[in-house]
């Protein structure tokens, strides 16, 4: 005789699930610049949301969420779908500077050379470059 299992009661979220974690992810992040979460910040918010204590966020989930994300005007990086439970995202919002710092480094192009020279030579004019040093005991 085979055993019993209980019956998985993972529900595969819906969309409006995925909806209600990026509006929510949308409002931690509200007005600053980036927020820097672990993944498994991300699949707590959706298990909590869904009501579901199982669900795993896996590549076709992970690339829908990364959909509704940007729909809300919320990017992430790296990709919800390149990392794993243990890895840490940052989001942002689309087409702020960190956006298209990221999308000049990640999408190198010729087109796109000269904007990420000038917005080096920006950097460079505002930014201490010296070198860091370790900070010595008192």
């Amino acid at each position: 005789m085979g055993t019993w299992e209980e019956p998985s009661t993972s529900v595969r979220p819906s969309r409006h699930h995925l909806v209600v974690v990026a509006r929510k992810l949308k409002m931690q992040l509200h007005d600053k610049a980036f927020l820097t979460l672990g993944r498994m910040d991300v699949t707590d918010l959706l298990r909590e949301v869904a009501e579901s204590a199982g669900t795993r966020i896996k590549s076709q989930l992970a690339a829908e969420l990364e959909q509704v994300l940007l729909e809300q005007g919320v990017r992430c990086y790296p990709s919800l779908r390149e990392t794993g439970t243990s890895d840490t995202i940052r989001i942002f919002h689309s087409g702020s500077v960190l956006g298209n710092v990221l999308d000049l480094l990640i999408y190198p192009s010729r087109e796109t050379d000269k904007d990420l020279g000038d917005m080096l030579k920006k950097i460079k004019g505002q930014w201490n470059w010296s070198t860091p040093r370790a900070v010595e005991a008192v």
